[in-house]
């Protein structure tokens, strides 16, 4: 091998890790759209704790799936897609304590984690799942589905992008411990 082509062969390496690490840090923007995606999810869920009646209690839960369902005509959402509704009620309205308290909770830990930049993959995961289901419960009615697109979009930008990776505390913890497993947390 020419000398020429280890020099070429030795630049390849350091691009490709250089190019590799580059990918994982995240950038500012980025860091930007993970900080407001996660101050959304929290005022979202101030909001909603402080309703009257609590939108995660059980009654809060029924009525907004009422709500979603019914026809505009009987001054509901009018979402059309019944396959969702079926699932909501063999599933959500089955038991809309516990669900209303698991939402609660998990809501709350994907703010926090994004606006912190803690285990931004999984969260930007959690998120992407959240809104997609969202979307599928107002699609078809009046509510305008574009906003949940958007945060779908924003989500997966985030975990593509490693979000948590610039201003964020995951920056700290895959210095001192590298990626997570499957790179699916941090």
């Amino acid at each position: 091998m020419s000398l020429l082509e280890e020099r070429l062969t030795e630049d390849d390496v350091t691009a490709t890790k250089n190019a590799t690490s580059a990918q994982e840090t995240g950038s500012v923007g980025v860091a930007i759209l993970r900080i407001t995606l996660g101050v959304i999810i929290l005022l979202t869920w101030w909001s909603n704790v402080t309703a009257d009646p609590n939108f995660y209690s059980a009654e809060g839960l029924r009525g907004f799936f009422d709500w979603a369902f019914l026809s505009e005509e009987e001054g509901g959402n009018g979402s059309s897609l019944t396959v969702v509704e079926s699932i909501i009620d063999a599933t959500v309205l089955q038991a809309p304590g516990f669900f209303g308290f698991a939402q609660t909770i998990m809501e709350f830990l994907i703010g926090v984690g994004l606006v912190l930049g803690i285990g931004t993959r999984f969260f930007s995961l959690l998120s992407i799942a959240f809104f997609t289901g969202l979307f599928l419960t107002y699609f078809g009615g009046e509510e305008w589905i574009g906003t949940y697109i958007i945060l779908i979009a924003a989500s997966v930008t985030t975990f593509l992008s490693w979000g948590g990776r610039t201003l964020g505390v995951d920056r700290v913890i895959a210095a001192a411990r590298g990626n997570s497993p499957g790179k699916l947390i941090w």
